[in-house]
């Protein structure tokens, strides 16, 4: 039989586990103002921010419990009993919460970095591999990119009219994001009869700067020689806009007008030194994946003479960088007075080696 009072006893325990766990407590902190004010009086005054060492171990063992009715039932105690201690305690509740809310809101280890959080979103904003420029790419916009092709063409006939010619061509052009610089010359000779019945010669330097993705400023310098056409040497300075009009996968056009200078030997007569108005146009089109169309044309306009000159080609590729070429060229010239009016054309076949 169990003793007629152990049951009185076992409420009589439950009644006293509250006064236990308060004796507790108080072994471990100051249980009283009293009892801090005479650790006050004999230590130094500490800051009132500063948590005393003993209760701020208290708060951490409960709060690594991860249970926040029991941090806050800690707390509420803590303040109602420690009133003197009351700042320090709430300091130490108002930085676990901020730690706490950084916790939660940190990216994962692998999470691309945000902004700051005083920097302003924006809805626009580059995904986070885009974010960053691309030195390497603005680098390669800056190199200068060189290309050029040579042209060869040639004949011999015998017979009653006997004869022999050749056409040459050489083109070299550099260019970058803002400069695009082109030289090239041209040789068209030809002999019939044991007379020489064509002797042309045409050299041209063209720099152009690009200010915008179509339009671009053009500077040009021609010298040309052709007895034939009523000239011993011409030289021709000019400048001003252009503009590309089409541009795209397979197709380019572009033009450019400007005034020019213009100085020019005649093979009879002074030697004429003019202000002109010049127009060029480069047109190029793909037409399939193997033949391609060209063409350039240029026209000079002064108070004394007229030129125009075009030059149109189709070219079939053969290998990778060999081409085979049709062109036509027009050359015309018209004056007043004393000057003629001649148009000479050719129609040729040569091989273009690009590289």
């Amino acid at each position: 039989m169990k003793p007629a009072g152990g049951s009185g006893r076992t409420r009589d325990l439950h009644l006293f586990q509250p006064i236990i766990a308060a004796a507790l407590l108080a072994a471990v902190l100051p249980a009283a103002p009293a009892a801090a004010q005479q650790t006050a009086s004999a230590a130094p005054a500490q800051d009132d921010d500063q948590l005393p060492a003993d209760m701020a171990e208290v708060l951490t063992a409960v709060q690594a419990t991860r249970d926040p009715r029991a941090l806050d039932a800690l707390v509420q105690y803590l303040l109602r009993t420690h009133p003197e201690s009351q700042a320090a305690i709430t300091a130490w509740v108002e930085r676990s919460a901020q730690l706490a809310s950084l916790a939660s809101a940190a990216p994962p280890a692998n999470a691309a970095p945000q902004p700051a959080s005083g920097a302003p979103a924006s809805a626009s904003s580059p995904p986070p591999d885009q974010a960053k420029p691309q030195p390497a790419a603005s680098a390669n916009a800056d190199v200068a990119k060189w290309t050029g092709e040579g042209e060869l063409g040639a004949f011999v006939s015998t017979g009653s009219t006997p004869g022999s010619g050749f056409v040459g061509r050489l083109s070299v052009i550099t260019e970058n994001r803002r400069w695009r610089i082109a030289a090239s010359g041209r040789i068209d000779y030809q002999k019939a009869l044991g007379a020489v019945t064509r002797n042309q010669l045409r050299l041209t330097f063209e720099p152009n700067y690009k200010f915008d993705a179509r339009g671009y400023i053009f500077g040009l310098g021609q010298y040309e020689k052709d007895r034939f056409q009523g000239f011993t040497d011409r030289y021709s300075l000019s400048g001003g806009l252009g503009y590309n009009l089409l541009e795209g996968e397979g197709r380019k056009l572009s033009i450019k007008a400007g005034p020019a200078m213009r100085v020019t030997q005649q093979v009879e007569g002074p030697t004429e030194r003019t202000l002109s108005a010049v127009a060029l146009a480069d047109l190029k089109l793909k037409l399939t994946p193997s033949l391609n169309y060209s063409q350039e044309m240029s026209a000079y306009f002064d108070a004394v003479r007229r030129t125009f000159y075009t030059l149109a080609a189709i070219d079939s590729q053969l290998t990778g960088k060999l081409r085979a070429r049709v062109s036509y060229t027009l050359q015309h010239e018209a004056g007043e007075g004393d000057i003629r009016t001649l148009t000479d054309t050719t129609s040729r076949l040569t091989l273009i080696y690009g590289f």
